[in-house]
């Protein structure tokens, strides 16, 4: 055992005594441990002993945060691993190295490096929302945890919080990006010491989370189409507004697809518009056939904005597009609040193409830009069904037509 030499009184006394700035003295209270202590009110606490003939020093903590009897704890641990043959410095690289892995392969690590990763496929503010939703609700209790001890248990209890509060959909987000994470940490399994993330926990526990409400975009029925489409013509708004809906509902593409075209998009003689994939929602490169009636709309729309680059650009800021509101309110004007909404003119286009003109569910599905859910099918030929779409979007323009007012000038 080890005799001890020093008290509190002592060690306090001793820092007293100390005058000059430069000023510090060693106290010794036996079986190795020492204290060194300086004149600024601080110390070092010291471990000395002898390893295969060669005297080791190691540092067991800072006066006054670990006291006396904290350091003399440490110090009989540290005796204990002499007896049973182990270096107590080895040791502490062992342990070190370990936190280090720890953190290396910590599941926000991780999740940050896939992230990145599918960085260039997101829009900068999906990118955002993404690290952001990680950060808030994941983070911090499971940011540190080593990825590989992470069990469908630790999981569910992440995502409980948010379906506690009934923020079902944002809980079910979440979850497919935890268990995405896990799924590129299984692609790196092997790598630097990662083993043993065969297991996707958050994948094993999709079936224990409540389903969030189907989320439906308000839409009239069939029978008030006609209703609809003499509305948007008596529109007295804006003339790229009232032309944008009427784009809008001919081509049935996402309401930011619109917003966001520009005129280097269209081959008018071709008749073919291609969205670029940075901003489709499936970042894949999509093909809307234009009929002549869109055609005839488009060239309408150029007269006005003959000197910008955006189709519909805004009122005070031609660089800006119209913003993601100007759709819905003009159909508030006229009318149509709570019972449609710019959106959901693809389920009116889809509800048609499906049931009265029974046109190829694919092909439909195809030009709304779902993804199938084959990958290989969905990797193959990207113009899949471009013939059929084409009279499909014809018939579909038709349809509208045949229900236009005429405009008299």
């Amino acid at each position: 055992m080890a005799t001890n030499l020093l008290t509190d009184a002592g060690i306090r006394r001793a820092f007293r005594a100390l005058t000059t700035a430069s000023e510090q003295t060693r106290l010794n209270d036996g079986g190795g441990l020492s204290l060194i202590a300086r004149a600024d009110g601080t110390g070092l606490w010291r471990f000395r002993y002898v390893w295969e003939r060669k005297e080791q020093l190691l540092s067991v903590g800072k006066w006054p945060y670990v006291g006396l009897a904290m350091a003399r704890a440490e110090r009989d641990a540290l005796r204990t691993e002499l007896a049973q043959k182990v270096n107590p410095a080895r040791q502490r690289v062992k342990e070190r190295r370990a936190v280090d892995l720890d953190h290396e392969h910590s599941f926000e690590r991780i999740a940050r490096m896939w992230h990145a990763a599918r960085a260039n496929r997101w829009t900068a503010k999906h990118r955002d929302q993404v690290l952001r939703s990680l950060e808030t609700n994941v983070f911090p209790s499971l940011g540190a945890r080593r990825i590989n001890r992470i069990v469908p248990r630790d999981v569910l209890n992440a995502l409980q919080p948010m379906i506690d509060r009934g923020a079902l959909e944002l809980a079910a987000r979440v979850r497919q990006r935890v268990s995405e994470v896990f799924e590129f940490a299984c692609v790196l399994e092997g790598l630097d010491g990662l083993d043993n993330v065969a297991v996707n926990p958050a994948l094993r526990i999709h079936k224990l989370m409540p389903t969030p409400p189907k989320r439906h975009y308000a839409s009239i029925a069939p029978d008030e189409l006609p209703g609809l489409l003499e509305a948007i013509q008596g529109y007295r708004g804006r003339t790229t507004t009232k032309l944008g809906l009427m784009i809008l509902l001919h081509t049935f593409v996402r309401p930011g697809e619109l917003r966001f075209a520009q005129w280097s998009e269209f081959d008018l003689d071709r008749q073919l518009w291609r969205i670029p994939a940075v901003r489709m929602k499936m970042r894949r490169v999509h093909l809307v056939p234009l009929s002549p009636e869109v055609v005839a709309l488009l060239r309408e729309l150029r007269t006005l904005t003959i000197d910008c680059e955006l189709l519909l650009p805004g009122v005070f800021r031609p660089t800006i597009p119209i913003s993601d509101n100007t759709f819905n309110k003009a159909l508030r004007i006229m009318g149509f609040q709570g019972r449609q909404v710019a959106h959901a003119f693809r389920s009116i286009a889809s509800t048609w193409l499906n049931e009265s003109a029974r046109c190829n569910r694919d092909a439909i599905e195809r030009q709304l830009a779902h993804e199938p859910a084959d990958e290989i099918r969905a990797a193959y030929n990207r113009a899949e069904y471009l013939e059929e779409r084409v009279a499909m979007m014809s018939k579909w323009s038709a349809h509208l037509a045949a229900f236009t007012p005429v405009q008299n000038d």
